[in-house]
């Protein structure tokens, strides 16, 4: 058994040292020249580029990058991906805003050589080769280039005079076992670079202050870079006379350049690229990292002026990074190290070889990101995996070790615990991605939640597993065996399996499953004011929360929810909200509860059951004694609701089929007179409809042209309509926009139309005006006063049917109201996205117009619009409209221009996409 043993031992060590034995990489030195032309924002450069052939193969051509051609056009995957994301700036930019390389011409040995285009991306080229490169030889390739930097819509280009300068040069793909890597510039998804030498040299106005990556070979700059502590500059204003008496306002966001330039000379071994940073504006902070080996860092911080109290920490925090990471995974190989300022909306950073950049806000972000992007010289930089194809090995592990070094579990609102809330609430709507995936794979909130946190949390399963003590021998392991290399996941798997006994199989599946990492656990009821989120999913949370309502019948009403709502969800959910009427001195309230099912067939991802209820006031009656009686309705809905699967978990899409039967019982007055007391009476009854409904839904709010239409059929015992609306949304480049809704609905009668049911289904015919609280036949609407027909709580209407804002309720038989067909078209175009003033037009024709001489067959309006919280509350202000409308306000009295007014509150229509699109449920 000993000897069996011994042998397996050595075998596996054989095999271990054979696969590290038969790894290869290429090496690629780069000599650069560079000039900075900031009137116009170009580069014009060299390039000299060193290529070492060590592959077992003969190449006969090499797949370059030329990134700054992402921002050429809007046909690239970068712009593509940016649109995916929600993102319209790049898609709307001006031609000015955009970028590009060009005058390249490639030698190679001094021999010119030829380049194709890649047949998808025009930020990808293939050099071939004027003669074969066999295995063990080197050639030298070289090229002019010339780069119009785009306006900073990624991570490369300038704000103003500011530049963050990466992606910038051509560069050969990445060339390993698995074959060549060609892959276009992305936002969501990093890199995958050769390690090389770099030799820079960099041309620009001699007061700019430069990080970069690499050692400064200058020591007069180092002196003057190290004395700008106490540098300051502000944006200052001035008028500048245009013409007589007309001046205008002119800012200076930038001091101006000097009139002679500089030549600032970098150089750096074994990394995996070069960027730079340039600002006449930036304070630089400077200081020395003694590491425990006795080893000595240079450490710089810059930023601007304004940012000096935010900043005033920044080096202890570059240092700390420094000093963590040295200890826990190996130590810095570099003599230097940068962090840079760039100004941006979002919060984050990107790293690059000893520098990187952020954008922060608050101490405790600068202190996490300064973390993680240090971090990142270890995970990327150092350990130079393929992050396009295997993100969670350079963020996932960095999470990880900013979680650690950063405690944040010791916080009791941290950003961490935000995120796993996040993390499981997609969990819990089935809307999770596993961790093994590309980036260009995930969602956009999936990138973050499954790439960061999820591996974060799975790395640390296995540090629970291993031990801390063991765990950190075998990341230190993995730093020394595979530093300036490139692993893959197989590497990283040996490594674990080299240095514990846990089992590898079950513990690498998890990152090819949905769902958390950490088992479920049996959870507690636990009773909770208002409302609780539980990222632990330790506990069954029920919530009261104090509720109020109101209604022109009811009054003021107040009462509570009592329910178990919560993120993550449950897949049984409820809410009950009793409510007492001041008014009607009556029990009202409303009641949902649901139970969904996530499935794994094909066709459905979701099947959701419930049954809701409501019982309000909807009319009040005053007798000539004074005596009120309140007439209401009851109202149960059960309902099922199936969500088609959408195999693309990038896409927004989502369709759906409801199904919902209203059984609604409505009081009615019945009066009949007294002969005796020679008198009306009246008693008080009960009315109950039956509507089915049936509807499929298909909607995507992705950020360009958004749209949603539906198909709709409404069935009673008598009667029935069946409705199409189809919204799509034009996108504006100042991030408005212009709506148009369009409208086609037939009614129908089952069995002979007989006057009492035309009658009994006058609530349920097709309006050309938005219908009004009486209309609305299946109580699915909000309304302050339903059966109100003067007065401010009259106005009040709902959006359906032909959604013309214009009313004509004195009518007895409304204008374009039917019991036959209807079509309309509505538009409504922003004026300003962040002005809530809208204009619309309304355009419609239906049956009865068509059918004699003297109708107006076309009907018309439009006016102005006032939208409030993301159009939830909508205000109607009719200027124009047909002459049919113009007579009836003529004719009736009570039609002045405030009365013309109208208004809808759509609070059922309230979700999460709305405040944010990107969420896919």
């Amino acid at each position: 058994m000993k000897n069996i043993c011994s042998i397996l031992l050595l075998s596996f060590l054989f095999v271990q040292s054979f696969g590290q034995n038969n790894y290869w990489q290429q090496k690629v030195d780069y000599n650069i020249t560079v000039t900075l032309n900031d009137a116009d924002h170009t580069l014009d450069g060299f390039i000299k580029i060193n290529y070492s052939n060590q592959s077992p193969d003969t190449l006969t051509y090499i797949w370059f990058h030329v990134w700054p051609n992402a921002y050429k056009n809007d046909k690239t995957a970068f712009s593509e991906q940016l649109l995916e994301n929600g993102n319209t700036t790049f898609y709307f930019s001006k031609q000015e805003e955009r970028g590009y390389i060009n005058q390249l011409d490639f030698r190679v040995n001094d021999i010119h050589a030829e380049i194709q285009d890649h047949p998808n991306d025009i930020d990808i080229i293939k050099l071939v080769l004027p003669a074969p490169l066999p295995p063990g030889e080197s050639i030298l390739i070289t090229t002019p280039f010339h780069v119009k930097l785009p306006y900073n819509f990624s991570r490369s280009g300038h704000i103003g005079q500011s530049y963050q300068i990466a992606q910038w040069y051509p560069r050969p793909a990445v060339y390993d076992s698995k074959g060549w890597h060609p892959m276009p510039y992305l936002d969501q998804g990093e890199f995958y670079n050769e390690f090389g030498n770099y030799d820079v040299m960099i041309t620009l106005p001699a007061n700019y202050a430069v990080a970069a990556t690499g050692v400064l070979q200058d020591d007069k700059e180092k002196e003057w870079l190290r004395s700008r502590a106490a540098f300051s500059w502000k944006e200052t204003k001035y008028r500048k006379k245009i013409k007589k008496g007309s001046y205008k306002i002119i800012r200076e966001l930038f001091p101006a350049s000097a009139a002679e330039n500089k030549t600032l000379h970098y150089k750096q071994d074994s990394v995996v690229d070069f960027a730079w940073f340039a600002d006449k504006r930036f304070v630089v902070d400077y200081d020395t990292c003694t590491l425990s080996s006795g080893k000595v860092i240079d450490v710089y911080a810059f930023y601007t002026a304004k940012s000096k109290a935010l900043w005033g920490n920044s080096l202890s925090e570059i240092k700390k990074a420094v000093r963590n990471y040295s200890g826990a995974v190996g130590e810095y190989p570099y003599t230097n190290v940068s962090i840079v300022e760039t100004e941006s909306r979002n919060i984050g950073g990107m790293e690059y070889p000893a520098v990187a950049a952020i954008a922060v806000k608050t101490k405790d972000q600068l202190q996490e990101v300064i973390s993680h992007e240090v971090g990142h010289n270890w995970f990327y930089g150092i350990l130079a995996s393929n992050e396009r194809d295997h993100p969670w090995m350079d963020e996932g592990m960095n999470t990880f070790y900013d979680y650690r070094f950063n405690n944040a579990s010791a916080k009791k609102f941290s950003s961490q615990h935000l995120v796993k809330l996040a993390f499981e609430t997609m969990v819990s709507a089935n809307k999770d991605q596993p961790v093994g995936l590309s980036a260009p794979e995930y969602s956009y909130l999936n990138y973050g939640l499954s790439v960061y946190y999820k591996t974060a949390a799975w790395i640390k399963l296995l540090e629970s597993k291993t031990g801390t003590a063991q765990f950190d021998a075998l990341m230190k392991a993995y730093y020394e065996q595979w530093k300036f290399k490139h692993p893959y996941p197989g590497d990283f798997r040996n490594i674990v399996t080299q240095y514990t006994n846990i089992a590898t199989d079950s513990m690498f599946n998890l990152l090819d499953a949905k769902g958390s990492v950490a088992p479920g656990q049996k959870r507690k009821f636990k009773l909770t004011f208002l409302g609780k989120p539980d990222a632990e999913k330790q506990y069954n949370y029920i919530s009261l929360t104090p509720a109020v309502g109101f209604n022109q019948y009811d009054k003021f009403m107040i009462g509570g929810i009592i329910h178990n709502y919560t993120i993550p969800f449950r897949n049984f959910q409820f809410a009950a909200v009793p409510l007492y009427a001041t008014g009607s001195k009556k029990l009202n309230g409303i009641g949902r509860a649901t139970y969904s099912w996530y499935t794994n067939n094909n066709i459905f991802e979701k099947i959701e059951a419930g049954i809701s209820g409501a019982k309000f006031s909807e009319d009040a009656y005053t007798d000539s004694a004074g005596k009120t009686t309140h007439l209401g309705f009851k109202k149960i809905t059960p309902q099922v609701r199936l969500v088609f699967r959408n195999n693309n978990a990038r896409s927004l899409a989502k369709r759906y089929i409801q199904f919902k039967l209203h059984y609604i019982n409505r009081d009615e007055l019945n009066f009949s007179w007294d002969s005796i007391g020679m008198k009306n009476t009246y008693a008080l009854s009960g009315k109950t409809t039956t509507i089915g409904q049936l509807r499929y839904v298909t909607e995507n709010s992705r950020a360009l042209y958004p749209y949603k239409w539906e198909l709709q059929l409404d069935m009673t015992k008598d009667f029935g309509r069946i409705a199409y609306t189809g919204n799509y949304f034009f996108n504006f480049p100042n991030k408005g926009g212009l709506n148009m809704r369009w409208f086609a609905g037939r009614f129908f009668y089952l069995g002979d139309k007989t006057n009492s049911k035309r009658f009994a289904a006058d609530a349920y015919h097709l309006n050309m005006s938005t219908p009004k609280g009486y209309e609305d036949y299946t109580y699915s609407n909000y309304f302050l006063g339903r059966n109100e027909f003067e007065g401010f709580f009259s106005q009040q209407v709902m959006m359906r049917d032909g959604g013309f804002k214009v009313r004509t309720d004195l009518l007895s038989d409304k204008m374009g109201k039917t019991d036959d067909w209807l079509g309309a078209l509505n538009f409504t175009a922003a004026i300003h996205p962040k002005f809530p003033v809208k204009i619309f037009a309304d355009l419609g024709t239906y049956s009865d117009a068509w059918k004699t001489s003297d109708a107006s067959r076309l009907l018309f309006d439009a006016g102005l619009q006032v939208s409030l919280l993301k159009d939830i509350v909508n205000i109607y202000v009719p200027v124009i409209y047909s002459k049919v409308y113009r007579d009836y306000f003529r004719s009736y009295p009570g039609n002045n221009f405030w009365q013309r007014i109208s208004f809808s509150i759509d609070i059922q229509h309230i979700s999460f996409k709305k405040f944010y699109p990107a969420i896919p449920f």
